[in-house]
């Protein structure tokens, strides 16, 4: 993915734009031209049809790798042997998965149709679902701004918290640069003993603060876990690893409507809300679970799979989640092939159970303030002394119900009415 393959530029009204993994992800999927933004998407697809079948290849010797492990180990199924090390039941698994697809989808259509009128679209394609609902808005932000917005957002988490950013931007944790090669996407690594390492490609746009703040949070987290704990209570529950990441956001995102100077800035920044925490979460990543959850049903009936297999399995995904209302355009069906999540279990669908304590979370301390920031600082101190149920009750908030997934799908609701 990373080296192997290269992405022709691409040509628009005469003009070359050079294409690569991070410039399409970070630049050109959300670009605000429309024949830029298509064409770079149709190039893109192109290149990546022609390493489907390597691709399927390797994942389908992961996914047997994995039903070997689960059968060895006395596991009834694949899926549940990756559940077991996320000290998770498969009645949580499915009921965030299921409630999403079901009833955040026709919220999610809604949006759409706000994208397709406020950029005057024909129609809204799968090209077109990263679009900012209003271009006047889209400003380019230097690190250093980037910097005070999330030290000013997160600053109702207290002086040890503040401390850890500081470290982070003072000491270089960060590294920023968009070489040609590195990782797509933004990561966090904290090894015991040691201060986090971030990876970022950053591109200037509102975004990046965002994704800085998501990355923060996990280093916050494990700096805080491995200060109190000893190395073999630091393994957190995966079902719970995306939720100080996603909370940050959030803390961030009502922040930031909340100081935004008019009425326009607040839907601009609640749109941004919708279009980078939530669909990125609870969108993009939990189709692609609904996906993986097909694949390795497949898996446990000892079926095998093929490249075209794979891009079906998506496509009806894409097609059950927005209907009617946004066209699956040639391409679309390959997403399957870009994400590294699915060789490590089953953690795509981890983002939206995150961001579902995260949104009571950030509430809480919008609502509450200070007493509730102290408590969640307390949370992330604990590690893995308890497990994700635990951790979130001990945050005010009970995921054995299925009230915070559907708060969770409310209050997006209320910003899409909002805007």
């Amino acid at each position: 993915k990373l080296q192997d393959i290269t992405f022709p530029n691409f040509y628009v009204n005469g003009k070359e734009y050079e294409l690569s993994y991070n410039l399409f992800e970070g630049m050109y999927e959300n670009h605000n031209n429309t024949e830029i933004r298509r064409e770079a998407f149709k190039v893109f697809s192109e290149t990546l049809e022609k390493y489907k079948n390597s691709t399927a290849a390797t994942y389908l010797a992961h996914c047997q790798k994995d039903k070997a492990i689960s059968e060895i180990r006395g596991f009834n199924s694949t899926t549940e042997y990756l559940l077991h090390r996320q000290r998770v039941s498969e009645e949580l698994y499915n009921r965030q998965i299921d409630i999403i697809m079901k009833e955040l989808a026709p919220v999610m259509r809604k949006y759409t149709k706000i994208i397709g009128e406020r950029n005057k679209l024909d129609k809204v394609t799968y090209m077109d679902l990263k679009i900012d609902t209003n271009k006047a808005f889209n400003k380019v932000i230097s690190v250093e701004d980037a910097r005070k917005l999330v030290e000013d957002g997160l600053s109702v988490l207290g002086d040890e918290y503040k401390n850890i950013l500081k470290n982070a931007f003072n000491n270089r944790w960060i590294d920023y640069v968009n070489n040609y090669g590195k990782s797509t996407g933004a990561f966090c690594s904290s090894p015991y003993g040691k201060n986090s390492f971030i990876l970022i490609s950053w591109t200037g746009k509102m975004t990046e603060a965002m994704v800085l703040a998501h990355e923060l949070g996990h280093a916050g987290h494990f700096n805080l876990t491995n200060k109190y704990q000893n190395i073999l209570n630091t393994d957190v529950s995966m079902y719970f690893i995306e939720t100080p990441s996603t909370t940050n956001e959030l803390i961030m995102g009502r922040y930031l409507v909340n100081n935004a100077r008019d009425e326009e800035e607040k839907k601009y920044l609640k749109s941004q809300i919708i279009s980078r925490t939530y669909y990125h979460n609870f969108v993009t990543h939990l189709l692609e679970a609904a996906y993986q959850r097909e694949v390795y049903r497949l898996i446990d009936e000892s079926k095998s799979f093929s490249a075209d297999d794979l891009s079906a399995i998506y496509r009806e995904v894409l097609e059950k989640f927005w209907g009617p209302d946004v066209e699956i355009t040639k391409g679309a069906e390959l997403t399957w092939m870009r994400q590294p999540h699915y060789y490590s279990g089953l953690y795509s669908y981890t983002y939206s159970a995150g961001l579902t304590i995260g949104t009571e979370v950030s509430r809480l301390i919008e609502e509450e303030g200070e007493e509730v920031a102290k408590k969640w600082i307390e949370v992330l101190k604990a590690g893995g002394t308890l497990n994700s149920i635990e951790l979130a009750k001990k945050a005010g908030v009970d995921i054995t119900t299925e009230k915070p997934l559907r708060n969770a799908i409310k209050y997006i609701e209320s910003l899409v009415d909002s805007i």
